[in-house]
């Protein structure tokens, strides 16, 4: 014998709008889900899809008993049993999470905790109206059926945790791959690192090869330049010897020069003198003899002229 009764979901313990895909919540309809109301959404496309649903879920987890003298005691005892099973889903869809991203599943975990603390709070509630009196049975099997719904979302959340563990893990994966190239990779920039370091040390012997090289080379010409500027020393003294002595004798030969030049000047000055000398006495001599001669003929040509004067007509 199968008891149908009226389950009531308490105020927001209801799928948010998309969680169920737009479609009745009871297997095997698939109904478009009517607009809620209030602002509410709905699980089921009507109430009794809604009945059917929860009747199927006391019937899975356990044979409901007939109502009797004892219905508040047998609601409670459900209850207790709804409860128990809505903790030990909650423990498993922590113990599922527990790996997970906290940050992606502590919402899922507080309002699985929220719906099992509505389900004790429905329990509390349901215990004291049995205890007042017998007609609280209805009450205590909507806090059940209320607490199966917890139940129920709590197991739909635990299993989207375990989804998102399972995506975790396959992230996991991939990230280990990844890591694993990363590795790979690593160890053959370790491998090119080496070569490098062989070929920087080649290069380094090479190089210090070459240096020494150098030096060698630069030691000998730096010998071989010492040399050259001593030897270069030593004949621009010699040169500056024979200049010495050239010089000397090109003043004494300049000085022996200018003594003969000035004893030639000498002579041929007073050879001028001399000569001026006997000019002047030369001169001396004509002037005399140019007085004597002018001074005698003076008269005879007075006569000339005055003979001259009388011949004319």
């Amino acid at each position: 014998m199968t008891t149908t009764t009226a389950a009531v979901m308490p105020a927001g313990t209801g799928v948010r709008a998309g969680d169920s895909g737009g479609c009745c919540k009871r297997a095997g309809c698939g109904r478009p889900l009517p607009p809620g109301e209030r602002g509410r959404s709905r699980q089921f496309c009507s109430d009794e899809c809604r009945i059917r649903h929860y009747n199927g879920m006391r019937g899975q987890a356990a044979v409901p008993a007939p109502p009797a003298a004892d219905g508040p005691q047998a609601s409670l005892g459900r209850l207790a049993q709804l409860l128990a099973e809505a903790s030990r889903l909650a423990s498993a869809a922590s113990a599922q999470v527990a790996a997970a991203d906290p940050g992606r599943v502590a919402v899922v975990l507080a309002e699985a905790e929220a719906a099992r603390r509505r389900a004790d709070a429905h329990a509390a509630t349901a215990s004291a109206q049995a205890a007042e009196s017998a007609e609280s049975a209805a009450a205590a099997w909507e806090a059940a059926d209320a607490a199966g719904a917890a139940q129920d979302e709590a197991a739909a959340r635990a299993q989207a945790a375990g989804e998102q563990a399972r995506e975790l893990e396959r992230q996991s994966a991939a990230t280990a791959a990844q890591l694993e190239a990363a590795l790979a990779r690593e160890q053959a920039a370790g491998r090119e690192a080496a070569q490098a370091a062989a070929g920087r040390d080649a290069a380094a012997g090479e190089r210090d090869t070459a240096i020494a090289a150098a030096r060698h080379d630069a030691g000998r010409a730096a010998a071989e330049l010492d040399r050259t500027r001593r030897a270069g020393e030593e004949a621009l003294a010699a040169a500056r010897e024979q200049a010495a002595r050239e010089l000397a004798a090109v003043r004494a030969a300049c000085q022996a020069q200018a003594d003969a030049a000035r004893e030639l000047a000498g002579a041929a000055i007073a050879r001028a003198e001399r000569a001026e000398a006997a000019l002047d006495a030369e001169r001396a001599e004509r002037r005399a003899l140019t007085d004597k001669l002018t001074a005698v003929p003076a008269q005879p040509a007075r006569t000339r002229t005055r003979a001259t004067t009388e011949k004319q007509p």
